[in-house]
C-alpha cells in the first residue's frame, strides 16, 4: 500500500498485526414519544442512548488488557427533530477497532449486553445491526523477513510499519494464506482519504520494481 508517512525509497513492514479489525454497528433505542412537558407519559430514548454512550466508554478500560490497542468510537447520534417533543427513537452509529480475535469478540458482546440492559433499565428496547469488517492484518514472520530482504536487495530502506487502528481488506487474504502487508513510501504528504493527498511520481518505478521482484522471488521460494 502507498504511504504518505514515508519518503520515497522506504518499504515499511513489521511482523504481527499492523492494522486492526474494523467493525461497524448501528443501535436504535426505541422508546415512547410524548410531549416534553409530560415525560412521565413516555419513555425517553435519548436518555437511554446517552447512558449507553457513557457506559460503553468503560468497555475497553475495564475489560481489555491495558496494553491492548483497542477502541470503541461513537460517531453518530441522532434523536428527535424538534425542541418540545420527546421522540420515539434515538439512533447511534460507531466503530470498533481491535487487534486480537478474542478482544474483537469480547467488545462485540459487551456492546450487545450494554445496549440491551441499559435500554431495559430505562423502559426502552434496543436493536443492533452489526457489520463485520476486515480482520486485523497478521504479518507472518517468514514472509516479513523475506519482504525486508528483497527490499534491501532493491536499494530500499526498510523501516518498521507504524502502529495503526485503520483497517485493510488485505487481511482477508491472510485468513487464507500467510503473507505480509507492506507499506511503500510515496513521499511525505497529507494522509490517505484527505483531498490533498498526493503521490510523488518518482515513487512509481521503485515501487513497481519492488513488487515485481517480490513476485518473482516469492514464486521461487514457494517452488522449493
Amino acid at each position: 500500500r502507498s504511504s504518505s508517512l514515508f519518503p520515497v525509497g522506504v518499504a515499511a513492514v513489521r511482523e504481527g498485526a499492523v492494522t486492526a479489525a474494523v467493525d461497524r454497528f448501528e443501535i436504535i433505542f426505541n422508546g415512547k414519544g410524548t410531549h416534553a412537558a409530560h415525560p412521565q407519559k413516555g419513555v425517553d430514548p435519548i436518555v437511554a442512548a446517552s447512558a449507553f454512550v457513557t457506559a460503553v466508554q468503560s468497555v475497553i478500560s475495564r475489560n481489555a488488557d491495558p496494553f491492548a490497542a483497542d477502541l470503541i468510537s461513537i460517531t453518530h447520534f441522532q434523536g428527535g427533530n424538534t425542541w418540545n417533543v420527546i421522540p420515539e427513537k434515538a439512533c447511534l452509529e460507531g466503530t470498533t477497532r481491535t487487534l486480537k480475535a478474542k478482544d474483537r469478540s469480547m467488545v462485540r458482546q459487551r456492546i450487545y449486553d450494554l445496549s440491551d440492559h441499559i435500554a431495559k433499565a430505562f423502559g426502552a428496547t434496543a436493536q443492533i445491526r452489526w457489520y463485520d469488517g476486515p480482520p486485523a492484518t497478521d504479518n507472518d514472520k517468514k514472509w516479513t523477513k523475506f519482504a525486508e530482504k528483497i527490499a534491501q536487495q532493491n536499494g530500499l530502506t526498510v523501516e518498521p510499519s507504524p502502529n495503526s487502528l485503520g483497517g485493510e481488506d488485505f487481511a482477508f487474504y491472510q485468513e487464507k494464506i500467510k503473507g505480509a502487508f507492506i507499506q511503500i513510501g510515496t513521499g511525505l504528504s497529507y494522509p490517505n482519504h484527505n483531498p490533498h493527498f498526493q503521490i510523488d511520481p518518482s515513487a512509481l518505478f521503485p515501487a513497481a520494481n519492488y513488487m515485481a521482484q517480490l513476485a518473482v522471488h516469492a514464486l521461487e521460494q514457494i517452488k522449493k
